[in-house]
């Protein structure tokens, strides 16, 4: 019997190291020198780990960097006055289209949401397997984006069919709650996954899905509001997220073009200290680099330093200026620099990857 111990003892060792050496890979895009040490990162809603390596280094893009703008300042008045004054500098600014007239306060309010998905049974009575994250609005039809391993059961392959759609102000100063608004019904997901060594051997990058907001959830027609502990949403509620029987909705901004050291907002129902997600948390950070996983030049993923919590997964990557979706945001840094940094799906290549996937023109999609 102690030999058999003996003989287990050591395969088991000999497997941790075989797993310890097969860590998988990304290719990483630093506009850094020297390199910085690489975090290790987690799936917001999962315990996956994804790897950054010293070795993808080598494989580094440059982004072309945010330089200030040239700046013009207008000759002194050859008149001579007791208070000789000169006009102040002219700084000439690339001019940045704004998506919306409304606020981005407002856009976040109305567009961002909460998801719980997961299966009802039979008699809608026991809501199990539940999967919490984030969802943006890209429409007035009521189009949700947000990530596949938020709607999609990894052990059981299948999707969790039963989504709530959740909503708290924002911003919210007194800690509401989130309240139960719609049901949602899982419209499109990647039905394979897709790999890349330069992303990650064992991780697939095609992580999105698209959902349509449903029917009103009431206490007649649902039992889930006693299930999770929350309330519903209320006439005055609804006025937030719907205008005229139509949607609000966070517009895509199509006209951004990544640089190191941009200024963007990532926007999600991020835990607190207290593990729940009460609330849109919106989290200003600098881009930092990129990461391909194609490799077919480009950037397909960007890396933005900011305070991200798990919750994040399915929320928005913003440009503050224009006001519009830019990227979705779908891993945040763990270990030692936990919630450091944010990776985002860039919007190029989620419009790619939507129409190889599901055949739907995304910025179609999006356009009103």
């Amino acid at each position: 019997m102690r030999g058999k111990t003996i003989v287990w003892l050591a395969a088991f060792f000999v497997l941790l190291g075989a797993v310890y050496y097969a860590q998988p890979y990304f290719s990483y895009v630093l506009n850094r020198a020297p390199a910085p040490k690489l975090p290790e990162f987690n799936l917001a809603s999962s315990t996956l780990g994804l790897f950054f390596s010293d070795n993808t280094v080598n494989k580094i893009i440059t982004l072309p960097e945010t330089k200030p703008s040239p700046q013009k300042t207008a000759p002194a008045s050859k008149l001579k006055t007791s208070n000789q004054s000169i006009l102040p500098p002219v700084q000439t600014k690339p001019a940045v289209k704004k998506v919306s007239s409304k606020s981005l306060t407002e856009l976040i309010n109305s567009s961002i949401i909460q998801l719980y998905c997961g299966n009802m049974n039979a008699e809608k009575t026991l809501f199990s397997e539940i999967t919490r994250g984030t969802g943006v609005i890209i429409n007035s039809d009521g189009t949700i984006l947000t990530n596949r391993h938020i709607i999609y059961d990894e052990i059981f392959k299948k999707p969790k069919n039963d989504c709530f759609i959740l909503k708290s102000p924002f911003p919210n100063p007194s800690g509401q709650r989130p309240k139960i608004y719609y049901f949602a019904k899982i419209e499109n997901w990647p039905q394979t996954e897709k790999f890349s060594k330069d992303f990650s051997p064992d991780k697939y990058y095609n992580d999105f899905a698209l959902l349509k907001a449903g029917d009103r959830t009431t206490a007649e027609n649902s039992k889930i509001g006693a299930m999770l502990g929350f309330e519903y949403g209320g006439p005055d509620d609804y006025k937030i997220m719907e205008s005229g029987g139509l949607f609000n909705y966070l517009p895509v901004d199509w006209s951004y073009r990544p640089r190191a050291g941009d200024n963007l907002i990532s926007a999600g129902y991020g835990t607190d200290a207290s593990h729940e997600a009460r609330q849109v948390t919106s989290s200003a950070g600098t881009v930092s680099g990129g990461i391909q996983a194609l490799g077919a030049g480009g950037i397909e993923m960007l890396i933005v330093e900011s305070n991200a919590t798990t919750g994040f997964s399915g929320g928005a990557l913003i440009h503050p200026q224009s006001k519009g979706l830019i990227g979705l945001v779908s891993w945040v840094s763990s270990g030692a620099e936990e919630g450091k940094f944010t990776v985002a799906i860039f919007r190029d290549f989620l419009s790619l990857l939507i129409k190889e996937e599901f055949g739907i023109d995304f910025k179609q999609l999006t356009a009103e």
